[in-house]
């Protein structure tokens, strides 16, 4: 019998990561078939797999080692090996949700998740390292980063951005100015993430140094991190989306703005295989209303295509 494995079994097997095996899958160097809703590989594939990488190995006159090394798959032109979509972003419930649509719609492609900043997802779009950016940022912002390219941004959802603070705001912080004071400790967030993009935006615009705000070169690399900063009393205050501030009950959350989250590809992608199921799924009332009950996002927006 053809024995069936999952990607961690794989995984297991070949001594490398499950995401490992699922860009070989996309890449279309490991064949596989969908169980219901689930990939799984076959031992034939498997084989076919193994005995296709030593043949390569032969020819090249190099040895393979039992298995390959996770750099020598980032070094890989990803789009021309990808026989699904990469998309780069950061986890979001919005991402997950759409993911899970993909894999179950009848014209779906794998899609495979760059974990990337708005700024560097943008960045490996401009260069072809992915299909689709999700971004967080204007729409100038976003034409300036990938230059001399017609684009098509996909609206995800709109949220709230503001400042995290603890429960009761204990110290009486209501704007971006108060950062400033000596008592308050900024978390901040990388460069090139959407928090740090609207907080240096919006500090140049009010005539603050960045030297003027204690923590602002402590740099957390995601709204999980940040807010735990805060909850802990690490600091008084940090830039996130009220969705994480709710998950916590140690955190109050003061809006300062609305932000719209698009998903950006080029405009001549759209009509390659993958593209209209995923604007299907975005542009669906059963999407629309799982990515409201969730997260509490502002669809009303929600599958409108603007022309960049």
């Amino acid at each position: 019998m053809n024995k069936l494995y999952t990607a961690q079994e794989v995984a297991d097997k070949l001594k490398i990561k499950k995401t490992t095996v699922y860009e070989l899958i996309k890449r279309g160097e490991l064949n596989s078939s969908k169980i219901g809703k689930q990939l799984r590989v076959s031992e034939e594939q498997l084989s076919q797999y193994l005995n296709s990488s030593q043949q390569r190995a032969r020819e090249s006159g190099l040895h393979l080692p039992d298995s390959q090394p996770e750099s020598s798959m980032l070094k890989r032109d990803y789009l021309l090996h990808s026989s699904g979509l990469i998309l780069s972003g950061q986890t979001s419930p919005a991402l997950e949700l759409l993911q899970s649509q993909m894999a179950v719609h009848p014209d779906g492609l794998p899609i495979l998740q760059s974990h990337m900043n708005s700024y560097n997802g943008l960045y490996a779009l401009y260069f072809q390292k992915a299909h689709i950016a999700s971004a967080s940022l204007d729409r100038d912002t976003i034409r300036k980063l990938v230059p001399g390219i017609s684009l098509e941004a996909v609206c995800l959802y709109e949220y709230p951005i503001g400042l995290y603070v603890q429960k009761g705001n204990p110290k009486n912080i209501t704007a971006l100015t108060d950062l400033t004071r000596a008592d308050v400790i900024l978390a901040n967030r990388e460069k090139g993430s959407t928090r740090r993009i609207f907080l240096d935006e919006k500090l140049k615009h009010l005539g603050i140094s960045p030297e003027e705000i204690s923590g602002y070169h402590n740099e957390l690399v995601s709204d999980l991190s940040t807010a735990a900063a805060v909850a802990g009393h690490k600091a008084d205050a940090a830039v996130g989306e009220e969705y994480v501030a709710r998950q916590s009950q140690c955190l109050s959350f003061l809006p300062l703005e609305t932000l719209p989250m698009y998903l950006v590809a080029e405009t001549s992608s759209m009509g390659k295989p993958g593209f209209s199921a995923l604007l299907e799924i975005v542009c669906s009332e059963d999407f629309k209303t799982s990515l409201r009950n969730q997260t509490g996002y502002d669809i009303s927006h929600t599958g409108e295509c603007i022309r960049l």
